[in-house]
């Protein structure tokens, strides 16, 4: 059977199997280049198949006619033109069911149950006669002879039909988008056409009709070929064109070469062996001449939009060097592609390290989203960090790989109000992105347009990197320059607490000795009285000296001057704390701040100096008071002491402005103040810091901004 296949002598020229043939071949062609365009792609895998099997129902048909002999041509038809009719069918279903959007997966039952009907039918058709039962013999050819359960065949072929078709409508009336609509109203009238091909049926009951099933499969192929290079179909575009490109210029080489082929026959047949080789070789000259000279400028014509953006790229790019200020190259930037590619609107978002966001900048704001900020972790922002590619609107619909992130991408084409989005990455780390709108002329972005947009973003990505590291520097540069003047102004400012201190010193020790008289004076006076009156006054005085000389003291400890000198012992917490509360609770109630202290499992004694520790809780109640007052008219502050293996624990919690996160690091550095200008030295937390150091103790901050801040001490007891 094999030898008498393959033997030509079986075989002649039957002009009615040429539309077969050249049918079935494009579609084979076709099939193959829609599946090697996005072969994980389950909808052009789909399509592939279906096409594939028409290309062996027509190829097989064009064998049929070609046969000399009912056996070869009953052979053909029962082993492979069969085999394309009997699987076209649930292949077809199959791509419908793709096509809709629903998972192969959910449908695996319906699908497996058809390919394994038509595999059965299959095997009947070669080991029996029950579907093809011997062949006519057409004026055009043979044509396979019905058999008993053909008529069942067509039932199952026609359902399974209906049911591809329920399927394309049902996804014309649901869809919303209007490309998705134009490309199924396309493929549904395709389909239309592939369907009248089944009027190949007729002549197997019987009935001599010539049909044309060959003419609509090519009806059916060019409107899918339509669809893809008008609607993108199946998210196919680039390589559509430059085969068309290449086509065109090579019809344009040939074509007069043909033609003077042709009128020139009746000459160079009757010329000699030696006349006809001059001639043609002068024709093959003519013909190296003719490609050489009109080549180029055909390919020009075809690619003149390549060139002219090729020039565009390399006068950006020699333009990118001297550019280094951020406002200038982005401008520069949206420039080139309005005048490249006529985007009417293009915005440029960049990752801003103050916001942690991406965001536009002063000179390129729309109008329409001024300051507008979007979350680089967004999880359609991440998946374009790992894709890295130049991203269409109409295709988030219709390429299977934005399928994890198409929700986020449709809402962010929305908000932007935009059609492509470039995404500037550098390192798998998104530094900004590039939106264009419409088009100023209204045409689609070609391939053209976005190999641009594609070279561009790559150059665009590296010169904005460089700005931002340039930028930051300045920035940097800056802040430290007003770091250092801050700190010198507030060293001179510690120079005149220092200078205040000394001098608190002297002053310190001039009143100690007058309070000394007064309060010596005071207490002898006490005890020699015998009137209550004189006792009721002379105790007033004994408090009021009492009182001066206190104060005096903690003015000394503010100079960091102790009377006594450093003197460490066991120092009592709870008594530092009601010496500072005593201090400060009228200043505390003029400010209508209310001081709420708890103590839990005291004593609280530590080895210390009692004077610095007072320095402490002086130091943070004042702070609090502060971040109280800067936030609203009154507060309280809470103090909680108490005691957890073997150590003291203080917390200090006010319900004030609380600490920014970035200035949380900083809070104890010296000189770091968040006050105004004249209100702080920086040096307050920095000393309480250190005192709590030299006590073998931590200090720490916890701090909600906007909600007030808690300082948490720790000594060991």
């Amino acid at each position: 059977m094999i030898n008498s296949i393959f033997n030509l002598n079986n075989y002649f020229f039957n002009v009615h199997s040429l539309p077969y043939f050249i049918s079935g071949f494009l579609i084979f062609a076709e099939s193959i280049f829609i599946f090697f365009q996005n072969r994980k792609s389950r909808l052009n895998a789909s399509f592939a198949v279906s096409a594939f099997f028409a290309g062996v129902w027509l190829t097989g048909v064009g064998f049929i006619y070609s046969s000399l002999s009912e056996q070869i041509a009953l052979i053909w038809s029962n082993y492979y033109s069969w085999l394309g009719i009997i699987f076209i069918t649930p292949a077809v279903y199959m791509f419908s069911i793709a096509w809709v959007g629903l998972r192969l997966k959910e449908n695996k039952k319906s699908i497996f149950f058809n390919f394994a009907f038509a595999l059965m039918v299959y095997i009947i058709c070669f080991s029996s006669n029950y579907l093809v039962d011997g062949m006519w013999p057409y004026k055009w050819g043979f044509y396979p002879k019905a058999g008993s359960l053909e008529f069942l065949f067509i039932i199952w072929f026609y359902s399974l039909m209906i049911l591809t078709f329920r399927n394309f409508i049902i996804s014309y009336r649901k869809e919303a988008i209007s490309i998705k609509k134009k490309q199924t109203r396309l493929v549904i009238i395709a389909f239309i056409f592939g369907f009248m091909g089944s009027i190949d049926f007729v002549p197997n009951f019987g009935f001599p009709l010539y049909t044309f099933a060959a003419i609509s499969v090519l009806f059916f192929s060019t409107i899918i070929v339509y669809t893809i290079i008008q609607y993108k179909l199946m998210e196919i575009e680039t390589v559509i064109h430059k085969t068309i490109a290449w086509l065109l210029t090579s019809a344009a080489l040939l074509a007069p070469i043909l033609i003077l082929l042709y009128f020139t026959k009746p000459f160079y047949v009757n010329l000699s062996s030696i006349g006809s080789l001059i001639y043609f070789a002068a024709l093959f000259m003519c013909f190296i001449f003719f490609m050489k000279t009109l080549q180029p400028r055909v390919d020009h014509f075809f690619q003149k939009g390549k060139f002219n953006l090729e020039n565009v790229l390399n006068k950006f790019a020699n333009e990118l060097v001297h550019l280094k200020n951020l406002e200038e190259l982005v401008s520069k930037i949206t420039d080139t592609i309005i005048d490249a590619i006529f985007a009417n609107k293009v915005t440029i978002l960049l990752y801003n390290d103050k916001l942690k966001e991406l965001a536009t900048i002063g000179s390129i704001e729309d109008s329409l989203k001024a300051n507008l900020q979007i979350d680089r972790n967004s999880p359609f922002l991440k998946w374009l960090s790992k894709n890295d590619r130049v991203l269409v609107r109409e295709s988030v619909e219709l390429d299977p790989r934005c399928e994890p992130v198409r929700r986020q991408a449709r809402e962010y084409f929305q908000i932007m109000d935009t059609i492509v989005c470039v995404p500037l990455v550098l390192n798998e780390t998104l530094i900004g992105l590039i939106n264009l709108g419409k088009k100023t002329n209204l045409k689609p972005y070609n391939s053209y347009d976005l190999r641009f947009l594609s070279y561009l973003k790559n150059q665009s990505t590296i010169a904005i990197s460089n700005s931002l590291v340039y930028d930051r520097v300045e920035e940097l540069v800056r802040i430290r320059t007003e770091e250092l003047t801050q700190t010198q102004k507030q060293l001179v400012q510690a120079e005149k607490l220092a200078t205040v201190g000394t001098l608190a010193g002297g002053v310190a020790h001039e009143i100690n000795n007058p309070l000394a008289a007064i309060l010596t004076n005071a207490q002898m006076l006490l005890m020699d009285a015998k009137k209550e009156e004189d006792k009721e006054s002379l105790i007033l005085i004994e408090d009021a000296a009492k009182r001066c000389r206190n104060i005096v003291q903690k003015l000394m400890i503010y100079s960091r001057k102790p009377l006594g000198g450093r003197e460490i012992k066991d120092a009592d917490l709870e008594k530092a704390l009601n010496n500072v509360v005593s201090f400060l609770s009228y200043q505390l109630s003029q400010e209508n701040i209310k001081l709420n202290i708890r103590l839990e499992k005291p004593p609280f004694i530590i080895k210390g100096c009692q004077n610095e520790l007072e320095q402490v809780f002086t130091n943070l109640i004042l702070n609090a008071k502060d971040a109280i007052k800067h936030a609203k008219k009154s507060g309280q502050i809470d103090i909680l002491m108490s005691r957890s293996n073997n150590k003291i624990i203080i917390k200090v919690t006010d319900d004030g402005i609380g600490i920014a996160k970035e200035n949380l690091s900083k809070i104890f550095d010296p000189f770091f103040t968040t006050k105004d200008v004249g209100k702080g030295t920086g040096l307050g937390l920095s000393i309480c810091q250190s005192i709590a150091e030299e006590h073998q103790g931590t200090i720490a901050v916890e701090s909600i901004e906007g909600k007030g801040a808690t300082f948490i001490i720790k000594f060991p007891a």
